[in-house]
């Protein structure tokens, strides 16, 4: 029981790392965002992708971890959560797992806000990308503004920025 414990342990701490270093490539794509470095963001995902699959093969260990030492306590062989193991596990045992889940958890939030504005940062790109190939093909750009009146109304653009030879 005693060698579970420390090897799910091991593992946690290498997952919290795996986690970390996922948020500081999100983090590195945001900049590359900002900055429309392509390459910087393409290098950025490529990391990501890396880091992601350590991270599901870790988790894919991590489970397997946790049904033997469930098994070990008599608590059944169907998934049970850290916070669960922790609680029967002696005090002193369990403070560093509840500590690295803790991490874990703080990180997973990290990652998610990062994450959200990656998402805003893209979308904010694709419409000005959008706007831009509009005014340059004259296609009338996707959306709605108000007139004068306050009634809605396509947008319409009359003139392209690129001259159409037919």
């Amino acid at each position: 029981m005693e060698s579970l414990l420390r090897d799910l342990g091991v593992l946690l701490a290498q997952q919290v790392e795996n986690l970390k270093a996922l948020e500081t490539l999100m983090q590195n794509q945001q900049k590359a965002l900002v900055r429309r470095d392509v390459p910087g963001i393409l290098e950025s995902i490529s990391g990501q992708e890396a880091c992601l699959a350590r991270i599901r093969e870790m988790e894919a260990d991590r489970a397997g971890l946790m049904e033997k030492i469930s098994g070990v306590l008599g608590l059944g062989l169907g998934g049970i959560t850290l916070k669960e193991l922790t609680e029967n596990l002696e005090p002193e045992v369990g403070t560093e797992l509840r500590a690295t889940g803790r991490a874990i958890r703080e990180t997973l939030e990290n990652i998610g806000r990062v994450n959200s504005e990656n998402r805003r940062l893209i979308e904010h790109s694709l419409e000005f990308v959008q706007e831009m190939l509009g005014a340059l093909t004259g296609a009338a750009p996707t959306g709605r503004t108000y007139e004068a009146s306050g009634n809605l109304k396509a947008r319409s653009q009359d003139h392209s920025l690129v001259d159409q030879v037919t």
